[in-house]
């Protein structure tokens, strides 16, 4: 079985990484008709919304058009499924009209992660909703799902939202939880941590996880515990309360917060930090990628999203599905979404969004609290191996792929 995965995607984007891996783990060839232009767009916001950037973006996008429309016409051949994955509501309307121009139709599943809209115009709030762009980018979301024969979105609360927002059906929707990929993202033994924050490194990634366990530590891993929160700073994040529960809990000195990540808020939320003379917070602008792993390891527990927005009550982010992927345990904002796959404090421990005493007292519990801490721990990593696994995330898109082939 062939599908082509299309588009300018974001090609080392984790969902599209996860869904690519995990369609190969389940005997899918996958043929990419890739050309970059997002990737050097890491913080979209800002600078990359004044026009000279938008224009150049306009001309990157037809040029990259173009040779996705070559290689589209002169190799598709009889392909019966294309995937368009994030970021694709432009790459599918180019994929339709290229599409019309062959007698074989194949069907085209749509990736998309978010609405634009939503995060630009809605979450973010970049642009007032009666912006003639917010206008632009609400057909665009509206009419690229309905374009697609089929539109995956990662929970139940974010299909029923996207159906509302733009009024369509969901017959054509479906659910596909995001995920982690285990091969990035797993747990590491504390004496292979090296103090400048590099793994030694291993013959046989399967074999760390066999021989060892993150639940076997019935105390603190180490004299201070640490609190990792890694993302982009952005509105649904609710990082002002994390800065506010680290000022609460200033008086425990074996507490210590590591922020790592940049984005719209930065500046204010390193501002607000500075303000209130915070001593037990380190900020870290970012890291690469691989070495994420690493810090995720190194922590006592990870932090998720707080910021109570619309959008954070629909969505389960990156960072708690790689969390749980390494075998920590994570705190975060309570949401109709997260109640989709987690139950509080069997593999996640919830706490109330936009609010720092809230966050803090979770803190204290998971800090103080051994038995509770390694039973989330070990609870969210049998989630994850159970359901978030490349190879399991893969069965299910393949399972859509063969149901949607013969409708």
């Amino acid at each position: 079985m062939k599908i082509c995965y299309f588009g300018t995607y974001e090609k080392n984007y984790p969902l599209n990484r996860i869904i690519i891996k995990g369609l190969k783990k389940n005997g899918i060839e996958v043929k990419e008709y890739h050309v970059s232009l997002w990737e050097e767009h890491k913080n979209k916001h800002g600078d990359f919304l004044k026009l000279f950037s938008l224009i150049k973006l306009l001309i990157n996008t037809v040029i990259a058009y173009l040779k996705l429309g070559f290689k589209f016409l002169k190799e598709c051949g009889n392909i019966n499924t294309i995937i368009v994955g994030y970021i694709g509501q432009l790459d599918i309307f180019w994929l339709r009209f290229l599409i019309f121009l062959r007698k074989k139709k194949p069907k085209i599943i749509f990736i998309p992660l978010v609405s634009l809209y939503d995060t630009v115009i809605v979450d973010r709030g970049l642009f007032g909703k009666k912006n003639i762009f917010a206008k632009l980018l609400f057909y665009l979301d509206k009419y690229s799902f309905k374009i697609a024969d089929l539109v995956i979105f990662d929970t139940n609360e974010h299909i029923k939202y996207i159906c509302d927002l733009f009024s369509l059906n969901k017959s054509k929707f479906r659910r596909v939880w995001v995920g982690a990929d285990e091969d990035v993202f797993y747990p590491i033994p504390p004496n292979s941590l090296l103090s400048g924050g590099e793994v030694n490194s291993f013959p046989d990634k399967s074999g760390i996880e066999k021989n060892y366990s993150p639940f076997d530590k019935g105390g603190l891993g180490g004299v201070v515990f640490t609190i990792l929160f890694f993302g982009k700073y952005i509105p649904l994040h609710g990082l002002e309360y994390i800065i506010k529960a680290a000022k609460l809990l200033e008086s425990e000195k074996d507490i210590k917060f590591k922020m790592i990540g940049n984005g719209q808020l930065y500046d204010k939320i390193t501002g607000l930090s500075k303000n209130l003379e915070i001593k037990n917070i380190e900020f870290i602008e970012w890291i690469e990628y691989n070495k994420l792993v690493n810090e995720i390891n190194k922590a006592d527990a990870i932090l998720g999203i707080f910021g109570g927005t619309e959008k954070s009550l629909r969505v389960i982010p990156n960072k708690v599905f790689q969390a749980i992927a390494c075998g920590k345990p994570v705190i975060t904002g309570d949401s109709p979404a997260i109640r989709e796959l987690f139950i509080d404090r069997k593999n996640i421990l919830l706490c109330e969004n936009k609010n720092a005493e809230s966050l803090k007292k979770a803190i204290l519990e998971l800090r103080n609290n051994g038995e509770l801490r390694n039973e989330i721990a070990e609870g969210g990593y049998g989630v994850f191996k159970s359901k978030l696994t490349c190879g399991g995330i893969g069965k299910e898109v393949k399972d859509l792929i063969l149901k949607n082939e013969t409708t």
